[in-house]
Parts: C-alpha cells; structure tokens; sequence
C-alpha cells in the first residue's frame, strides 16, 4: 500500500453498482431527456472559443443521480481556412529567411510569420520563433502531395495543418462532450488499470463495460512496445492504493481520495522509491513494471539520459536500474543481462537468477536489475536476506500525500497544469512540454489545437471531465493549452489539467462512444481510464 499523507484534502473510492441505462437507436434515454433540449445559450454561459456571437447549443442528460452529461456544439466553419504545409518554426529570423529564399529558388512560395506564444513559465518579451509554410490547399491529400515534392527537392516538412486548428481561427467549429459528477456522487469515480494488469490495453469501451461503469473518460499517456511495455503508464498511476507507475517527477495528476470528507485535487507530484537491505545499505528503486533502462517522458532519477527533467514524447534511458514487478505485473517479465531477485510481502529474498526474466509467484514481487542496480543486488539482496521496498507519494513541497482516512486513493497522471486556485497557470515548460533545442515541439503540441482530455474540479468539490474532438475539419476543430484552460474554468474548474490527448481523447456513457476519435483506426487501447461506477 502506498503510504500517501498529507492534510490537503482528498476523495473517491469504489463499490458502487453500476446504473443500468436503456440504451435504444435512438441513444441515451433517461428521466432527464424529455428536458434535454439543444438550445442556444445566453452569452455569458458560452464558450470563450472564437468570436462571441458564434451560435452555440447545448444538450443535457442525467446519466445517474449527480452525473450528467452535457453535449456542447459551438461555431461553424470558415470558408477561408486551408490546408497547409510548415516547414520549419526556427528561433532566428535570418534562418527562417534563408529557408524560406531557398524554397522559393526551388519554385515554392513560402510565408514566414512570427511567433509569440511561449510557455507561460518562461516569460519574455522575445518571440518564440519564425514559423515557414508553403501553401494554401484545398484538401489534405494536395498537401500531402506537396509534402512529398519538398521531399524529393531536399527540405523537411515537419507537418500538415489545417488552418482552423492553427489556435487563431475564429469559427471553430468545436464538440465538446462534458461529464459532471456531483461533489456528493464523486465516490462513484475510479482510476481503473486496463485488464486490471500490466502489461495490456483495452478500449475505452470495453473498461467501462467489464468494470461495470456507467460511463469514463479516457486518461493517463502511456507507453508502447518499442518503449519495453504496452500498458505501463508514462507518469504516476495509483489504483486503490497500490503504486502501478512512478512519477515523471514534478508532473501534474488528479487525485482521488476515498475520505467522503476530503476533496479531490490537482497537484504537482513525485515519488520517491527506496530499497534497504537489513545489512545497511540504500539504493534508489528506479521505477515500476516496466522493462528496465526504458523511461517514457524521462522525469526520472539516477543519471537518465539524456535528461532527467520531463521530457514529453522522449524515452529516456539508464543502463544501470533497479525495477520493482508488482501484483499489477502479469505473465513473464523483460528478459536480459542482470539480476532477477523474489522476495516475499516482508521483504525476505526467497530466489536469486542470475538473468533477469520470468515469472513470480502470487504473494511475491520481483526486483530486476542492470548495471550497478544488479551490482547492488548481488551485494546486499542475497538469498534468506531482507531487503524492504520504500515507496512514497509527495507534493511540490516535498511533503508525503496521504488519504486522511489512512484509505486507498486513486491518483491519475497527465499534465501540464492548466488551472490552480481559478487562475490559468500552464507549466508547459517545467513539465516537459518544451523541448530547448526545438521550438516546434510547444508550438504543435500546446498552440495548435488536437482533440483534448481534460479533468477538473470545481469549488464545491465536484468533478468535471472534458473531452473535445478535434483534427476533424468542419466538424471540430479541438483546442490549444490555453483553450483548454479556458474553458474548463468557463465551466466551473477552479483547478485542471490536461490528460492524454489526440487520438487517445474518448468518453463512454452509457456503454456508447459518444465523441469522435481522430485516429482512422478507431478508438485507440487504453493504459488506464477514469471510470464512473
């Protein structure tokens, strides 16, 4: 069990039966519907999206007592929005020019403009870059087609935009799907593993559906198979208790508690993991349930490369780590040069490989380690011996997170911040959505506008979910950082953040998809979701 303390105030537990919803052609059908009519909205309940005469409807239906879901249709769109082509987004002005001479020697016809926006943490008056594009289009296909002519002429095109999701557009349109669960309903809401286990992913729909929800929202980022594990969360994942994933340290996560008195929160937040043999001797524990060495979103500690501050979308490595398999891990674990060590619930070592790999039994953990973290438990983890495993949750004061019940707490990472105390405050640099070296990394990921997920709580203690489809022309536009945090506080958040996004953004009521994922595949697999029993 996680030890998490702390008297900041906390919610959530599980154990409420599932709602049953009728669930004709038609769709949703509850008491409320005859009442949830689409209607346009008075001007101070709108949106803050795009220009404020835009029309705007909403259609709201009770799901459950305290649970509603409110559909939000706004804008429309812009006759004069295209697709285009970006090239570079350069710090140097001169740089950007000489590109973009180069692309019209070549028989293009560039535009460079400047950008301002940066991450609200590091302020300056400077511009953040010189964006160069080529190309008005009318369809996705043409500017695919003149990706592949900037190809063959030896530049390197970085992406295809539609300007309507440039984050200046001002039609939008936007859908945006809004789940609301009462400050005295907010129990009914669990962070759920995929599979109950790791590795492995599900749909969102077949979560809510074999975990008995009335309805979810997708929710961490996660990890993938060239990372080492499909199904390990990139960042911090508590569930009923249990540490599932480590921190990447210092980021951003909604936390549950199960104290009906305590509310739920978004915090900065990091773990600190620790090993202690009875000889004396220390070590850091590197991480959980995952292949060793491999470290989705960096945010590590103990020499990763090439940074262990928050890296978003990097891996990061380490040869030399120790890695905890817990009663989350499920089948064999990562084979490879090391140490494999069992060791039972008091911490008694009950096997030693000398290879790392293979199973353990029920009631056991196993300790995995490389370089000098196997080094360290060939000295001090040796058969018979006790080694204790430390594994504690703390806030952006270094002070221990803690149910004040002393119950199971469920904890979801995401990030960055968005809203603290009903003020916009987007960490985007300190939580890794920067990159020093790469200035159009911000710009696509935090002001350009994707489908988003988002999470917040509003004064009164009730919970708000978010999801807004985007990277879908004429239909909805998605949104930036900033309009993201603007709209949640539209909606009453006074703290938020950000979850998984782009192709990840999905919400289920009542055993249905409601929005529209971007990905042509269809609903991606989840690490682990928000689930409301």
């Amino acid at each position: 069990m996680v030890k998490i303390r702390r008297t900041h105030r906390s919610v959530l537990t599980a154990g409420l039966a599932a709602l049953t919803l009728v669930l004709p052609a038609t769709g949703l059908q509850t008491r409320a519907q005859a009442a949830a009519r689409p209607a346009v909205q008075p001007a101070a309940q709108r949106l803050p999206l795009g220009d404020a005469n835009l029309p705007e409807t909403r259609t709201t239906t009770q799901v459950a007592p305290g649970v509603t879901w409110t559909r939000i249709k706004r804008g429309r769109p812009d006759a004069r929005d295209h697709w285009t082509v970006e090239v570079a987004l350069l710090k140097d002005e001169s740089a950007a020019r000489s590109l973009a001479d180069r692309l019209d020697d070549a028989g293009f016809d560039p535009a460079v403009s400047r950008v301002d926006e940066r991450p609200q943490d590091l302020p300056s008056n400077q511009p953040w870059g010189w964006r160069v594009r080529v190309g008005e289009l009318a369809d996705q296909e043409a500017a695919a087609r003149l990706v592949k002519d900037l190809r063959a002429a030896g530049f390197k095109p970085t992406h295809t935009y539609f300007t309507g999701e440039d984050g200046t557009g001002r039609t939008g349109p936007w859908v945006v799907d809004v789940l609301r669960v009462s400050a005295a309903q907010r129990q009914r809401v669990q962070v759920r593993q995929a599979q109950d286990r790791v590795p492995g992913g599900e749909t969102l729909a077949d979560m809510v559906k074999h975990m008995g929800g009335i309805a979810g929202i997708n929710g961490s980022y996660g990890s993938d198979e060239e990372d080492g594990t499909f199904g390990d969360v990139a960042g911090l994942s508590v569930v009923g208790g249990k540490l599932v994933s480590e921190a990447v340290q210092g980021t951003s996560a909604l936390v549950l508690p199960s104290d009906r008195r305590a509310r739920p929160s978004v915090q900065q937040l990091s773990t600190n993991l620790r090993l202690r043999s009875a000889d004396g001797a220390q070590r850091e524990l590197d991480g959980l349930n995952r292949s060793p060495g491999k470290i989705r979103n960096c945010g590590g500690t103990g020499g990763d490369l090439p940074t262990e501050r928050p890296r978003h979308d990097v891996l990061c490595t380490d040869d030399s780590e120790v890695i905890q398999y817990t009663d989350f891990f499920y089948g064999p674990t990562h084979a490879g040069d090391g140490v494999a060590v069992v060791i039972d619930k008091n911490g008694k070592v009950l096997e030693v490989r000398d290879r790392r790999g293979g199973t353990f039994p029920s009631g056991t953990t196993l300790l995995a380690g490389t370089g000098d973290g196997a080094d360290w438990l060939r000295a001090h983890a040796r058969k018979g011996q006790v080694v204790n495993v430390t594994a504690t949750v703390l806030d952006r004061g270094g002070r221990l997170l803690t149910d004040t019940a002393g119950r199971a707490m469920d904890v979801a990472s995401g990030g960055p911040q968005l809203l603290r105390n009903g003020r916009v405050d987007i960490p985007a640099d300190a939580e890794g959505f920067n990159y020093p070296d790469d200035p159009g990394f911000f710009d696509y990921f935090a002001t350009h506008r994707h489908p988003r997920s988002l999470a917040g709580v509003t004064d009164d203690g009730s919970l708000l979910f978010v999801a807004v489809d985007g990277r879908r022309p004429g239909y909805s536009s998605g949104l930036t950082f900033r309009e993201s945090a603007a709209v949640m506080r539209s909606l009453g958040a006074v703290n938020a953040l950000n979850l998984d996004g782009g192709g990840s953004t999905t919400m289920v009521v009542g055993g249905r998809l409601i929005n529209r994922p971007s990905d042509s595949t269809g609903p991606r697999l989840m690490e682990n979701a928000l689930i409301i029993h």
